[in-house]
């Protein structure tokens, strides 16, 4: 109940991709709509990121857009929690306190950046290893089966679940045969690496068949040592650094007393020392895939509450500890939470003037404190995903690459369309000549003049010149809406 509090408060949570993710699913659901199958059409796939895709499709048939898609993202909250707590009670037979105590990093950096298809993989992950370990005791078949059931599974959620998973699964049984050493038998080790191989065939197959596998394996620059020092705490950061900071040092500081007379889960050991290596050296990007090193570093988080169980001394104060440190995160973000309504209001106040079907770019200035996850990434990239769900209207920037989701931009949209962009334009790009390098990063912008009908500003500065041929129609406190004349 503390967790979902602040979902009661605000119809469109400040969470960074969820307005995008909520808008497709909203054209999913929709897909005779007469105005929107003008922009999109469904294409289906053998491609990750499915999860949320199916769900929110069916949900969006029967409830109201924002209530089904609260939801859907408090679903993506709990789904790690609950991973947790299955994968503790098949390590060591029972939902330990340690467990419970993963609630702590349910709101975390990763939910805030609304990565909601990983952050259900990466429960389903740790569900689905708890469950081969409850099921491998009882011998190889039906754990073979119902391994080969979870990677495909998982692989429609995302890939960083399979990888979780195939994780976990082989570290538990690299322990099992060291353990064994003495008397393992060749054909025995074979026989586990065959087994090992069969669970996760299907993944493995699935993935030759996306458009994924065909994907250069590029990266990006590796961030410094001092943001990957702070990355270290993504499964605690909340708006508040100040929070952020005394829940992860709670946490860090009772493993650290308690860690000598704690149980670990089979292969939990490897497992959070392979994560930490990879985790060290991953770049920001890879194979188009973001926040590389913040999902890791999530990962490493979750196992740390999933595959330890400490023995405390003094359980009633941890206990009590842990209830106050839950009430003051839940309370942090919805005080965030319930002050981002005005945003909304705003909001919506300037793209009321938008008729449906109309074509409209989206730019951007400075993010206000309020509305940046410190030392992460601004959260309001995404706010213009409501002119689709609630004016009907095109906006470039809607996830539907057909590589990555179910959904393609029909023709001739697809033409000042970017499906994979992230970002809207700045502001001041509008008010000076396109450059070559301006245009090869966003297409749109050429002849953007042309190509739309309305310019939707979030966050306006509080000077600077107005771009030739603009008009403004409403101007709000996060919002301003320009026509432009042409």
């Amino acid at each position: 109940m503390l967790l979902l509090l602040p979902f009661a408060l605000v119809d469109v949570p400040p969470v960074l991709d969820y307005p995008n993710h909520l808008a497709r699913f909203f054209v999913l659901a929709h897909p005779d709509d007469p105005i929107l199958s003008r922009f999109y059409a469904p294409h289906w796939g053998v491609v990750p990121n499915l999860g949320f895709d199916v769900i929110g499709m069916l949900l969006l048939k029967f409830l109201p857009v924002h209530i089904g898609g609260r939801l859907l993202l408090g679903l993506s909250l709990l789904a790690p929690v609950m991973g947790v707590l299955a994968y503790s009670r098949a390590a060591f037979g029972r939902i330990t306190g340690w467990a419970l105590a993963s609630s702590l990093a349910a709101f975390n950096g990763v939910f805030f950046l609304g990565f909601m298809n990983f952050l259900l993989a990466l429960g389903l992950a740790l569900a689905a290893a708890g469950l081969w370990l409850h099921l491998r005791r009882r011998g190889w078949a039906k754990a073979v089966a119902a391994g080969a059931l979870s990677s495909a599974l998982l692989f429609f959620c995302h890939i960083f679940g399979v990888l979780l998973f195939a994780l976990l699964v082989s570290c538990a049984e690299l322990e099992r045969l060291w353990q064994e050493r003495k008397t393992l038998t060749v054909s025995e080790f074979l026989r586990a690496a065959a087994m090992l191989a069969l669970a996760l065939a299907p993944a493995m197959i699935l993935y030759a068949l996306s458009p994924l596998s065909g994907t250069m394996a590029g990266a990006d620059e590796w961030a410094e040592f001092s943001h990957k020092a702070w990355e270290v705490f993504t499964p605690f950061m909340t708006p508040v650094k100040a929070v952020t900071l005394l829940t992860g040092l709670c946490v860090f500081g009772f493993l650290i007393m308690h860690l000598r007379a704690a149980r670990f889960a089979p292969g939990a050991r490897l497992a959070l020392l392979l994560l930490a290596l990879v985790f060290a050296f991953a770049p920001d990007t890879l194979k188009g895939g973001t926040f590389l090193d913040v999902r890791l570093s999530l990962m490493f988080g979750m196992l740390l509450f999933a595959g330890i169980a400490p023995a405390p001394q003094g359980g009633r104060f941890w206990g009590w500890l842990l209830i106050a440190l839950l009430v003051l995160r839940s309370g942090v973000v919805a005080l965030a939470w319930y002050d981002h309504r005005q945003d909304l209001a705003d909001l919506r106040a300037a793209i009321a003037f938008v008729p449906p079907g109309a074509k409209v770019m989206a730019a951007e200035g400075e993010a206000p404190e309020r509305l940046v996850m410190p030392g992460l990434y601004r959260l309001d990239s995404h706010f213009a995903a409501l002119l689709l769900i609630e004016r009907h209207a095109f906006w470039p920037l809607l996830f539907a690459d057909p590589a990555q989701q179910p959904l393609m931009v029909l023709p001739p949209y697809d033409d000042i369309a970017e499906p994979s962009l992230s970002e809207p334009v700045e502001w001041i790009l509008l008010a000076q000549p396109i450059t070559p390098e301006a245009a090869a990063l966003t297409d749109y912008l050429q002849n953007w003049r042309r190509n739309f009908d309305f310019v939707l500003l979030v966050e306006p500065p509080a000077f600077g010149p107005v771009p030739a041929g603009l008009t403004l129609v409403h101007a709000g406190g996060i919002a301003a809406l320009y026509r432009i004349t042409r």
